[in-house]
């Protein structure tokens, strides 16, 4: 609806299948079927900007939790704030913040805290007015099938609201494996440090042992050198959007002035500069070789690349006399016992 409104919900085929799905005015919702058959719906919210459109927003809400409430997740920008302390500049409880949190109340759905920011929302003014208008709730069901989920704020680089994260990854057991990097191979030092490293250690013993120690030895070499040669930039970008992200909480709390504006100004340009060149990166390490000129998007590459991992990772274990195994602790076991 020109250069706001609409919602893209978005699901990865190879995780999980979508069964069903409901586009309403002010929503897109989708029923999900996990690879081990757990059903439940994920919604994508707008809520309107209009008071006299919000009956309507909260009606269809309402149907929406009658339909799909058991297991449900719903997320996006609501336009408007729950309480008082969610905007920055007080005002009175009005007639739409109580009419939200009645609908949490009659739908007892969780409200997560947002851990790392007050506010998802700016003027981007000098004397900025802030709210918290984006959000995830969830069911009590969804919450028990995924107990450890993370909700917090990422950084505002392309928009006046924040994105936010709702993230419900299982942590992966063992380290990661050593994986050769083609990037290196553009370095100019890197063919003269291979060589420097390979005679470097004197190393006793039979010619194989010898050759898989100094293999075991450069590979530790090589894991210091990149760090030191390529994670320089990605260890600023991350300091430039934590920047970033406190001067979007400063701005909520006490406003920003002229000159910490500039500096959020120049913040934006780095991080522009510094994605461009990590989206090389990750585009050779998801081994996609196209993307749209000026697309500047690292996290498809990113994904590409994780999704190999992830098509690697052993989640379940059929073990002959056990079954199927999924329990991390018992697959690490059964796997160092075969």
């Amino acid at each position: 609806m020109g250069r706001s409104g609409g919602i893209a919900v978005m699901w990865n085929s190879q995780s999980v299948s979508v069964i069903d799905s409901m586009i309403g005015e002010f929503s897109v919702s989708i029923k999900i079927v996990e690879s081990i058959g757990m059903e439940w719906w994920l919604s994508g919210i707008y809520g309107p900007c209009r008071q006299r459109e919000r009956n309507s927003f909260w009606n269809e809400l309402a149907d929406l939790y009658r339909y799909c409430g058991v297991k449900w997740c719903l997320g996006g920008d609501f336009n408007v704030v729950r309480f008082t302390a969610e905007k920055s500049n007080g005002e009175r409880v009005t007639k739409s913040m109580r009419e939200f949190n009645d609908f949490i109340q009659d739908t007892n759905l969780r409200d997560p805290n947002l851990l790392n920011s007050s506010f998802t929302w700016s003027n981007l003014r000098e004397n900025a007015i802030c709210r918290r208008l984006d959000r995830f709730l969830v069911s009590g069901s969804w919450e028990d099938y995924f107990p450890h989920y993370c909700h917090k704020a990422l950084p505002r680089v392309t928009s006046d609201h924040c994105p936010i994260e709702l993230d419900t990854s299982k942590v992966k057991w063992g380290p990661s494996s050593f994986r050769f990097e083609n990037m290196w191979l553009n370095h100019p030092d890197f063919k003269r440090n291979i060589k420097l490293w390979w005679g470097e250690d004197q190393i006793s013993g039979w010619e194989g042992y010898k050759f898989m120690t100094r293999l075991k030895l450069i590979k530790l070499k090589l894991k210091d050198w990149s760090k030191m040669e390529f994670g320089e930039e990605e260890l600023h970008l991350r300091e430039a959007e934590a920047r970033l992200l406190v001067l979007d909480q400063q701005e909520g709390k006490e406003g920003l002035d002229h000159l910490l504006m500039i500096e959020r100004e120049n913040l934006l340009l780095k991080i522009g500069d510094l994605a461009q060149k990590e989206e090389v990166k990750w585009r050779q390490r998801g081994k996609v070789k196209w993307a749209r000129e000026g697309d500047g998007n690292i996290k498809f590459f990113h994904k590409v690349a994780n999704g190999v991992r992830k098509r690697n990772f052993i989640d379940k274990l059929e073990v002959e006399g056990l079954g199927v195994i999924e329990d991390e602790e018992s697959i690490e076991r059964e796997v160092l016992k075969f």
